[in-house]
C-alpha cells in the first residue's frame, strides 16, 4: 500500500480537539505532495517582501513576520520529535510547549528571511524523507502529548495545517 493511499485524515478521536483548527486545514487530496511543497509556498509569499517588511509588527499581531517563521520553525522541530517518538511507540509523555517563551528568547534581528525560509525548508525536507519511512502501523500509533492522547498521523497533520493556518493570517497582513 503506498503512503498517498493511507494519507486519509486522522479521526477525531486520536487528536485533542483544539487541534482540528489546523488538522481541518490540511490538504486531504494528496497529502504528502501538499506537504512537501509547503516550503515552496512560504518563499513565494515571504521570500520578496520589501526591506523592514518582515521585522514590523502588523496590528493586531504581536510577532513580526520573521517571528512567526521562527515559530513555524519551532514547532516543526518539535513537533516533528513528537512524530518520530509516538510513531516507534515511545510511550514517555511528551511535555508540552510555550510558544512566546520561544520567540521571545530567539534573537531574529541578525536573521534574514532567506536563512529562516532555508532552515524550514531543510527541517521539512528532512521530515518528509521520515515520513516515507512509516508504515500504517507506526502512523496509528498513539502517544501522549501535551497531556492529551495523539496518533503519529494526527501529528504530521498538525503540522501542515499549523502552515496553512498561518500562511492565510501572513497573507492578511500583507494584503
Amino acid at each position: 500500500m503506498s503512503l498517498s493511499t493511507i494519507m486519509t485524515p486522522p479521526n477525531p478521536d486520536e487528536y485533542h480537539d483544539y487541534y482540528e483548527a489546523y488538522i481541518s486545514k490540511a490538504d486531504r487530496n494528496d497529502f504528502l505532495r501538499a506537504f512537501e511543497k509547503q516550503p515552496q509556498e512560504l518563499r513565494q509569499v515571504l521570500g520578496n517582501l520589501e526591506p523592514n517588511q518582515d521585522d514590523c509588527l502588523h496590528e493586531p499581531y504581536t510577532w513580526t513576520l520573521k517571528q512567526l517563521m521562527g515559530h513555524l520553525i519551532d514547532c516543526e522541530r518539535i513537533f516533528s520529535n513528537r512524530l518520530l517518538r509516538i510513531a516507534v511507540g515511545d510511550k514517555t509523555p511528551i511535555p508540552g510547549i510555550e510558544q512566546n517563551m520561544y520567540v521571545a528568547n530567539l534573537d531574529y534581528e541578525p536573521t534574514t528571511m532567506s536563512d529562516l525560509l532555508d532552515e524550514f525548508e531543510h527541517l521539512r525536507a528532512a521530515n518528509v524523507l521520515l515520513v516515507k519511512r512509516l508504515s500504517p502501523e507506526s502512523l496509528s500509533r498513539i502517544g501522549t502529548a501535551s497531556d492529551n492522547s495523539i496518533s503519529a498521523k494526527a501529528i504530521l497533520y498538525i503540522l501542515a495545517g499549523h502552515v496553512v493556518y498561518h500562511l492565510e493570517i501572513i497573507k492578511q497582513r500583507l494584503a
